[in-house]
C-alpha cells in the first residue's frame, strides 16, 4: 500500500512538473499607434511572421475599448500603463491648458528637465502621481527592471511612470534620449548606438510595396485617393497646380524623403522607423539582461510611425496595409532575438493600441456612410462671434479657448458677478450653428448626467472636475478637424475607441474572448500574470488569462 502512495506522488510530482507553466520572467507590451482591430483581421492571412505568431499563440479580447472620451496618444498609453481612466489623474490630453501656470502644456512637459544624450526636449512624468504597473512591479521586486522605449516622447514616458530603469524617445532628429528627470546619463551602449544611426543613409530610399501590386486592392483601397497626403510635398496638405493648371497632387507609392528634408527629421514617418526601433529593442534585451534570472521584468515598446502613417493615409491605404506586412516582419525579428535569449515560453506578450482612428472622410463618403471635414473658415468665424459677444455683453479675458475647449476664468467671474451660463450659452449658439458639430456640452453636464450610453461614460472617465475644460465641443460622427487631407482620431465614438487587446504566450491556445473589455484592464491582467499583490486601485478587472 505504502509503495502505491509513493508511486502515486511521484507520478504526481512528475506530471505536475511536465504541465505546469514555466514561470514569467519577462512581458513585453507591444503598444502599437493608432491600430485598429480590423488591422488583424483583414490582413491576417497575410501576416507570415511576428503577428502571425501572437496571433496563433493567443487570446484575443474582441471587444476592448479605451473608457474615456478623448482617444489620444497620451490619456491612451496613461490608461494602458496604469490600468486607471485618464481624467482622474489630470492625463486630460496630448496638451492642454494647464490652469496653474495659464498656459498650455504638453502632457509629458518638465520644465525641470533637460535632454540627456542629444538635442531634444527633458520630458517626464513629474505632472502625475498615479502609480503605472512598472512602478508597482518595482515597488514589489527592486532587482526587476522597467524599461520603455517609443517614437514618442509621451509614449514612452506615459507607460513607464514614476521610477522606471531606462526610459528613450526620439529626438526627432538623429538620437534616441531620455530627460535628467531619470538619469544623468545615457548608457555607454545607446550613445554607441544613436553613434552609428547615421541617417542620412535613408535619403535615397524609397519606400515601395513589399508584396505583389496585385494584391493590395483585395484588402485595400486603391492606390490613388483624394484625402490622403502626398508626402512628397514640402507643405503636405497643400495641393499645388503647375503653370498648366494641371494638378500635381499625387499621393501614390513609391514614396520617398523630400530633397529639401532631413531624413531624421521625417524617419518616423515610414516603416523604416520600425527597422530602428527593433534593432535598439534587441540591443537594450542583450545589454540589460532581461528575462534572465527570477526577477521579472517589463519591456515596454510603441510603435509611433504607425500612427503617423495612419494619420496621412488612412487606415484603409494600401500605404497602411503594406506598413502592417513590414511591421509582422520586424516583430518576426523581435520574436526570434527574444526567443533565442530568453525563450519564448518564458515570454509574456501584450499587444494593444493607444486608440482607433477614422476612415479619411472621403473614404466614407464612397461607402454611402456620413461623414466630413469641419470648414475651418466657419469654425474660426464661431469663435469669433463668441469673442466679440462676450466682449460686447460682458468684457474681454474672461476664458481661454484651447483649440475648441473652454476654460472660464471663475474667480474673475465671480469677483464681477457675471454668471457663468450666460457665457456657456453664447459658446453653444455659434458652435451649434457649424456643420458637423453634434453638440456643446459643459463638465458639469458631463458629470451630473445619468446616462449610461458608452459615449457618456466615456466623457465621464476623461473628466478631472478641477483641472478639465468647462465647455467642449463633440463632433458628429465621421466628422474630424483635419483639413484638407489625412485622417485623425480622438473622438468618443466606437471607431476611435476600440482597439486590439491580446495576451500571447507560446503554447498558449488560440483563442477569442467577446466579452466588452477596457484597456484599463491590462495592467491589473499582468500584475495578476505576474502573481504580484498590490493595494493600488484600478479602474479595470483581471482578465481570464491562463
Amino acid at each position: 500500500m505504502k509503495l502505491k502512495l509513493l508511486g502515486l506522488v511521484v507520478f504526481s510530482f512528475l506530471f505536475n512538473s511536465c504541465t505546469s507553466k514555466p514561470k514569467t520572467k519577462l512581458v513585453v507590451v507591444l503598444v502599437a499607434d493608432q491600430m485598429r482591430p480590423d488591422h488583424f483581421s483583414r490582413f491576417g492571412e497575410l501576416y507570415k511572421g511576428g503577428l502571425q505568431w501572437l496571433s496563433n499563440n493567443g487570446i484575443s479580447f474582441e471587444n476592448a475599448f479605451h473608457q474615456h472620451g478623448y482617444t489620444a496618444t497620451g490619456p491612451g498609453h496613461f490608461a494602458i500603463g496604469s490600468g486607471n481612466h485618464p481624467g482622474q489623474s489630470g492625463v486630460l490630453g496630448n496638451s492642454y491648458y494647464d490652469r496653474g501656470s495659464g498656459k498650455v502644456v504638453n502632457c509629458v512637459e518638465d520644465p525641470n528637465a533637460k535632454p540627456i544624450g542629444g538635442e531634444g526636449i527633458g520630458r517626464s512624468y513629474a505632472r502625475y502621481s498615479a502609480k503605472t504597473i512598472g512602478d508597482i512591479l518595482k515597488d514589489s521586486n527592486s532587482n526587476s527592471k522597467v524599461i520603455s522605449i517609443a517614437g514618442k516622447d509621451r509614449s514612452a514616458i506615459m507607460l513607464a511612470g514614476q521610477n522606471p530603469d531606462l526610459v528613450l524617445y526620439y529626438n526627432n532628429l538623429d538620437k534616441f534620449i531620455t530627460s535628467s528627470f531619470y538619469a544623468d546619463s545615457l548608457p555607454n551602449y545607446i550613445n554607441y548606438f544613436n553613434s552609428k544611426l547615421n541617417l542620412q543613409n535613408y535619403r535615397d530610399s524609397l519606400w515601395t510595396k513589399v508584396l505583389n501590386d496585385s494584391l493590395y486592392l483585395n484588402y485595400s483601397r486603391e492606390d490613388y485617393f483624394i484625402g490622403e497626403v502626398d508626402w512628397y510635398k514640402v507643405e503636405h496638405d497643400i495641393i499645388n497646380e503647375s503653370k498648366n493648371g494641371r494638378n500635381d497632387y499625387n499621393p501614390t507609392f513609391p514614396i520617398s524623403f523630400d530633397k529639401d528634408h532631413d531624413p531624421g527629421r521625417e524617419l518616423m514617418g515610414t516603416p523604416w522607423f520600425d527597422e530602428v526601433m527593433i534593432d535598439l529593442c534587441n540591443l537594450i534585451i542583450d545589454e540589460e539582461n532581461l528575462g534572465i534570472d527570477e526577477n521579472p521584468d517589463i519591456l515596454f515598446i510603441g510603435f509611433s510611425a504607425m500612427d503617423y502613417i495612419i494619420h496621412n493615409y488612412g487606415p484603409f491605404s494600401q500605404e497602411v496595409m503594406d506598413y502592417f506586412i513590414r511591421l509582422d516582419m520586424q516583430l518576426d525579428r523581435l520574436l526570434n532575438h527574444i526567443d533565442n535569449k530568453v525563450g519564448l515560453e518564458n515570454v509574456e506578450f501584450v499587444l494593444t493600441s493607444d486608440h482607433g482612428g477614422l476612415p479619411l472622410p472621403e473614404f466614407l463618403t464612397e461607402l454611402n456612410m456620413s461623414g466630413g471635414r469641419i470648414n475651418q473658415e466657419h469654425l474660426n468665424e464661431a469663435f469669433s462671434w463668441i469673442e466679440d459677444e462676450i466682449s460686447e455683453q460682458f468684457e474681454d479675458n474672461l476664458y481661454y479657448r484651447d483649440w475648441s475647449n473652454f476654460y472660464l476664468f471663475h474667480d474673475k467671474l465671480k469677483k464681477k458677478e457675471y454668471l457663468a451660463e450666460d457665457l456657456v450659452e453664447i459658446i453653444k449658439k455659434y458652435l451649434t450653428m457649424v456643420e458637423g458639430v453634434s453638440k456643446v456640452i459643459t463638465k458639469e453636464e458631463i458629470l451630473s448626467s445619468t446616462q449610461d450610453d458608452q459615449v457618456s461614460i466615456r466623457l465621464k472617465n476623461m473628466i478631472h472636475p478641477n483641472k478639465s475644460a468647462d465647455v467642449f465641443v463633440i463632433l458628429k460622427p465621421g466628422y474630424l478637424y483635419r483639413n484638407p487631407h489625412g485622417t485623425s482620431h480622438g473622438s468618443p465614438y466606437d471607431y476611435d475607441a476600440h482597439v486590439p487587446v491580446l495576451f500571447s504566450r507560446k503554447d498558449r491556445a488560440k483563442n477569442q474572448n467577446i466579452g466588452h473589455t477596457e484597456t484599463v484592464d491590462i495592467a491589473p491582467t499582468i500584475l495578476n500574470l505576474l502573481d504580484i499583490k498590490t493595494n493600488h486601485v484600478f479602474d479595470g478587472k483581471v482578465l481570464p488569462v491562463q
